[in-house]
């Protein structure tokens, strides 16, 4: 593999990396991206299923105040030496893999 490729596919992964958390959650900011995702799975663990005029209010409610700014507090004080945008994005793919 040629140097050019490697760096090319090295720029996808860390596209990849930030810009899917983002895109799934619809969001500009991968701390509200992860927010957003807790939320999800908070409602799903409180309601018991996915579905369900439980998990539909709990999870409407809930990404509605998921503004990322209290994730990105937490990233900032659990990891103060790493970005807070990298943190996130990191626990978002950990929790999803």
């Amino acid at each position: 593999m040629n140097k050019n490729a490697l760096i090319g596919a090295a720029i996808v992964v860390v596209v990849g990396f930030f810009a899917v958390p983002m895109q799934a959650a619809g969001t500009t900011n991968t701390c509200q991206a992860l927010e957003k995702h807790n939320v999800s799975a908070a409602a799903t663990n409180i309601a018991g299923s996915n579905t369900g005029v439980v998990h539909d209010t709990i999870n409407s409610i809930g990404q509605s105040m998921a503004t990322g700014q209290v994730t990105q507090a937490a990233e900032a004080q659990s990891h103060p030496n790493t970005p807070s945008v990298v943190s996130c994005a990191f626990y978002y793919w950990k929790d999803i893999l």
